[in-house]
């Protein structure tokens, strides 16, 4: 592996002129830099971009961390979000908490070893004085996407949840759906709760009394929505529609109905605030909201590079992205 003391040689240099050249902390000659950065290029030398980062007491790189990086929204959320920041000049490293704190704790430290500007972080929220451990570890700018603290400590960008249940929840209804089901997560997930909320709040707003026992929680893994579907598909007044939450509970779902014999929307219908794009195979195309990952990575760009450069200090703020409703096919009118 090439050395800076083998570009040194071959531009005919002092191993400072090639430092100062590669760091930019002192002058050179235009005439030097080509000759250096020649040699560089020519013994297949790469600097160190930590260590460079280090000596001039800047950093160009993000960390990001999410819960599951095998759930597809996951997976475009980190694509989206290292488009965003190299398109302003920053790198990024990404790790994936598996939805255990204390792995998102130690990904945390990790990252603050490598001496990040700044953390997206998709948050667990999960655990005993949660918030208090989260903002004692954290020491660069950060910004948390898609689930919001109690305590606004940091920036905050996420979906519009309430106006998704609401659009939800609204769609069914005109399909002419009072029996609706709803699996929530997790109590004290923000965008479980919030999700929760929004359904009830416009099921009272369109007249529709909510039957309790089509409301089950928590219900976050696969095997649960499989076992809960079964229950629910077997009442004896069975819901006419199920409103999934997340893929796990989709994948769950459209599983424990095969397992049944049903299949959606001829038996019931599906949909769901987190859905796979029809390319993706699915039969039925499955009704969802589409979450615009886009913009929401945009905008938690925008606020990690204000907070990283200093940019007019305000209080933490929440962004709420409106997401749209796809009609696919695994909804259909009921009488």
């Amino acid at each position: 592996m090439a050395t800076i003391k083998d570009v040194a040689r071959r531009a005919n240099v002092s191993v400072t002129t090639v430092s100062a050249t590669i760091n930019g902390t002192a002058p050179v000659s235009d005439a030097l830099k080509a000759r250096v950065w020649a040699a560089i290029r020519e013994v297949g030398y790469q600097p160190d971009p930590i260590a460079r980062n280090l000596r001039k007491g800047v950093s160009t790189t993000i960390g990001l961390i999410v819960p599951d990086i095998s759930i597809p929204w996951a997976a475009h959320l980190a694509k989206s979000m290292q488009r965003a920041f190299s398109e302003i000049g920053y790198n990024m490293l990404f790790a994936s908490s598996e939805d255990d704190p204390e792995r998102e704790f130690s990904e945390i430290e990790v990252f603050s070893a490598h001496r990040v500007a700044g953390l997206v972080v998709v948050p667990t929220s999960r655990g005993e004085n949660y918030s208090a451990r989260l903002v004692e570890g954290i020491h660069v700018p950060t910004v948390l996407v898609d689930r919001v603290l109690p305590q606004r400590h940091f920036d905050s960008v996420t979906d519009d949840n309430l106006l998704g249940a609401q659009m939800i929840v609204r769609y069914l209804h005109k399909l002419g759906h009072r029996d609706i089901a709803f699996m929530a997560g997790r109590t004290g997930i923000s965008s479980s709760d919030e999700r929760l909320a929004g359904f009830r709040r416009t099921m009272d707003e369109t007249g529709v009394a909510i039957r309790e026992e089509l409301v089950r929680q928590p219900v976050y893994l696969r095997d649960q929505a499989y076992a809960t579907v079964q229950q629910l598909m077997t009442l004896r007044d069975p819901p006419t529609a199920i409103v999934c939450i997340n893929i796990a509970q989709l994948l769950g779902t459209m599983a424990g109905l095969g397992n049944l014999g049903l299949s959606a929307p001829d038996d019931v219908s599906v949909i769901s605030f987190d859905g796979f794009h029809p390319a993706e195979g699915w039969s039925p195309a499955i009704t969802s909201l589409k979450q615009d990952i886009a913009t929401t990575s945009t905008r938690a760009a925008e606020l990690l590079m204000a907070r990283i450069r200093e940019e007019n200090q305000p209080e933490p703020q929440v962004i709420r992205v409106p997401p749209s409703l796809q009609i696919r096919s695994s909804c259909r009118a009921v009488a």
